[in-house]
């Protein structure tokens, strides 16, 4: 399936699991929304991505 004409909806993009689904996602390339509660935490784990 062609990823390019998709977006990966991810929830607890912050940490545990959605923060690793986002690394996987993102390595890839996947355009990505992520959704946490924390907006300066999400930030800093997006960083590091």
């Amino acid at each position: 399936m062609d990823q390019k004409n998709r977006v990966a909806l991810i929830t607890g993009a912050s940490s545990g699991l959605g923060l690793e689904f986002v690394r996987q996602l993102a390595a890839t390339g996947q355009s990505l929304v992520l959704v946490a509660r924390g907006h300066e935490r999400l930030e800093k784990s997006c960083r590091s991505c």
